[in-house]
């Protein structure tokens, strides 16, 4: 299992429509869920991600065969590059 924290506040989060994020966790077979404060969703799931605030600190977990190559892809998608 991969996790990963990421603190929305900070910056650098590019604001993306959610459905992109389902989209992109859907081209994986691992399971992925985002958890903020004290709920979790499902981020292949539009009916749970809708109800989630996405703003603070977050925590993706990512389980499966393809959890490191999905990783890698929400971060890209979700923060700018820092390194200019």
């Amino acid at each position: 299992m991969v996790t990963r924290r990421m603190d929305i506040r900070k910056g650098g989060c590019n604001p993306i429509p959610i459905s992109y994020l389902i989209q992109t966790a859907n081209q994986f077979d691992c399971d992925i869920f985002v958890t903020n404060d004290n709920t979790t969703a499902n981020l292949k799931r539009y009916d749970e991600m809708k109800r989630l605030n996405m703003w603070g600190f977050l925590t993706f977990c990512f389980k499966g065969s393809d959890e490191n190559a999905a990783e890698s892809r929400i971060h890209t998608i979700l923060w700018k590059d820092t390194n200019g």
